[in-house]
């Protein structure tokens, strides 16, 4: 690796940093604090918990299109950031549902999109996707920083010092975006259409949809986590501040982003992803025994959750989807899981964690087996139905006219 690409790598692992810190300070413990100081219903904490689900539907796809074809992607991220710093700012200041989700919203639809545009700014200037989370994992060590700052110096989920923290990254991330790498936009070159719908046509291949489908279906259950983690460990008296608990997830992520990409190359995408979505089933199970050293497992198994379920979801369409394509097939995958996967998932916590109150807390074994059933399903699903990344090159070899370099495909984007 020569220095440039060194330098390249210590940009965009900065870049991750500020992106996932800023994203935690606010999202590990909003709803502890709508739950236990604002006594928000379970079904308002899973509004809010939803806005970025509903951002991730409506904004990344328009947004991945304008940095494809007009604007330098690291101009978007400064403006789009600076917008949702000042409404994270504002937001300390509500008490009231309506005016504390506006908010949120507003913060959220500029946010969200970013996610997809972190992404492509890092695959465009690295030199090799595999090593995708070795600068991923600067992400979970901002998270870390963060809910650690916020559990042990800004009074955690009780106060209301988070917001200040992430309006601060967000301002902070907007200047530093502007240093980034220049990501110039493709221009004419770049595919897509108005909102980056042309990324549907690789739901032609029987593979990727199977793909998609799963990636959709397995957002609903994990979003039980986010919804519900902090309340939970609060309400079992777990010993420490919950938000500072909940740190110890990535911890355990930081050591998977390292093993991923060991994982690749000898077991396979699809068996990484096999792997992550029954993580998911098995964590639940162990949050459902409400028994401290069982939570803390749980919270361990947090690394094979997300790493090997989102970031290798994000290598699988790099690989897949064609060069043209790619900053709208990566919106599109957001819009699956981060979006229309998160919103209903979210909604669903929502509504069960109203199904079983228990005094002034919950009835926390129904509420977790809910997940773990719906993570283990997908799982199933995923496991007869996916195909592997290999498997695509092998048959692409043969001449398979699914494959995303098919002779046939550029043939059919002229006859577009």
């Amino acid at each position: 690796m020569g220095s440039s690409q060194l330098v390249t790598r210590i940009r965009l692992s900065v870049m991750m940093f500020l992106e996932f810190g800023l994203w935690a300070a606010w999202y590990v413990p909003i709803a502890g604090y709508m739950n236990g100081t604002l006594k928000f219903s379970g079904a308002q904490i899973g509004w809010v918990m939803a806005c970025t689900a509903i951002a991730a539907m409506i904004s990344p796809l328009l947004v991945g299109f304008v940095a494809d074809r007009y604007f330098a992607t690291e101009r978007v991220l400064s403006v789009l950031h600076l917008i949702g710093g000042l409404c994270l700012l504002l937001a300390s200041t509500q008490t009231v549902f309506l005016a504390l989700f506006a908010l949120l919203m507003v913060n959220a639809l500029c946010f969200m999109p970013t996610l997809a545009l972190v992404n492509a700014v890092a695959f465009r200037n690295l030199d090799d996707p595999d090593k995708f989370s070795w600068i991923a994992v600067w992400g979970t060590i901002g998270w870390i920083v963060a809910v650690t700052l916020v559990g042990t110096l800004l009074g955690g989920a009780e106060q209301k010092n988070f917001f200040f923290l992430a309006g601060g990254g967000a301002i902070a991330m907007a200047l530093y975006s502007l240093s980034l790498p220049h990501t110039p936009p493709k221009g004419a070159e770049a595919g897509g259409d108005v909102l980056g719908l042309s990324a549907l046509k690789l739901l032609a291949r029987p593979s990727f949809l199977v793909f998609a489908l799963c990636a959709f279906l397995i957002s609903i259950p994990l979003s039980f986590y986010f919804v519900w983690i902090v309340p939970f460990l609060t309400e079992t008296k777990a010993p420490g501040d919950p938000t500072t608990l909940t740190s110890i997830s990535q911890y355990s992520e930081i050591f998977v982003m390292f093993l991923l990409p060991w994982f690749i190359p000898r077991i396979g995408l699809k068996k990484v992803l096999v792997i992550g979505m029954a993580a998911w089933a098995a964590r639940y199970l162990l949050f459902s025994f409400q028994l401290f050293p069982l939570s803390v497992l749980g919270l361990l198994v947090h690394g094979f959750c997300y790493v090997f379920v989102f970031v290798a979801s994000f290598i699988y369409v790099e690989k897949v989807a064609p060069k043209e394509l790619s900053a709208s097939a990566q919106s599109f995958l957001a819009f699956l899981m981060w979006g229309l996967g998160m919103f209903i998932g979210s909604k669903m916590a929502g509504y069960v964690g109203d199904m079983y109150p228990e005094g002034e807390g919950h009835q926390w074994l129904p509420i977790w087996l809910w997940p773990a059933m719906l993570a283990a399903i997908v799982c199933v699903l995923f496991l007869l139905g996916g195909r592997d990344v290999k498997q695509e090159e092998e048959e692409k070899g043969e001449g398979d006219p699914e494959q995303p370099e098919a002779p046939s495909e550029p043939e059919e984007r002229d006859s577009e």
